[in-house]
């Protein structure tokens, strides 16, 4: 039986949502099941609908992404998180609020497409 992974993609702008589904959606085994446009949906989304991974924009309206990925930790959410921005200088801070990986925007698609290989993978 072939794996499958759902995802969650939290971005404000529909154009990076867009393009994230489409580098995704390559592969069959792969569905982005929700999108959400602020972190306040895409907490509700996780905790309703408990997907495998959440690709998370670090500026998020209504909640950041940041906190988002607090709160989902507080929550036990156990999602792989990834959170995305375009600032570099905020891995740390990222990554100290339970996301799994920190990759900035321009390096997303080759990082995010490794991860998606590492998920999908039997463990040895």
């Amino acid at each position: 039986m072939m794996q499958s992974i759902s995802i969650l993609i939290a971005d404000n702008d529909p154009m990076i949502r867009q393009c994230l589904r489409h580098i995704i959606e390559s592969d069959p085994r792969i569905q982005v099941l929700w999108e959400a446009e602020n972190g306040l949906q895409a907490l509700k989304l996780a905790k309703e609908m408990r997907p495998d991974l959440i690709l998370i924009d670090a500026q998020l309206p209504r909640m950041d992404g940041l906190e988002t990925t607090r709160c989902l930790r507080q929550w036990a959410i156990l999602s792989k998180v990834i959170v995305i921005s375009v600032y570099s200088q905020i891995r740390e801070e990222a990554l100290q609020a339970g996301a799994d990986e920190f990759v900035t925007k321009d390096a997303c698609c080759e990082l995010l497409q490794k991860q998606l290989k590492q998920m999908l993978e039997p463990p040895q």
